[in-house]
């Protein structure tokens, strides 16, 4: 079953943090991204598409995040499969 996840990564001076930097994550498919920039951070909402439970994402996606000097959050996604 295919279920949709939206992960949100901050960034605020680790690896830079766009699109291009999102190759290669784990145990899902980008969708669509949301980047916001600030002053001294960077914010991106990411629609994933995957296979396993939100917290199996989760758990894959944390260690790729903190790799990078970025924090994470995932939470199933509201809108319209």
């Amino acid at each position: 079953m295919t279920v949709r996840s939206v992960a949100v990564l901050l960034s605020s001076g680790g690896t830079p943090l766009n699109a291009e930097a999102l190759t290669g994550l784990p145990k899902g498919r980008v969708l669509k991204t949301n980047v916001t920039r600030g002053d001294h951070a960077t914010c991106v909402a990411v629609t994933l598409e995957h296979e396993c439970s939100v917290g199996e994402l989760r758990v894959a996606l944390r260690p790729w995040a903190a790799e990078r000097g970025w924090l994470l959050t995932v939470a199933p996604s509201l809108g319209p499969s």
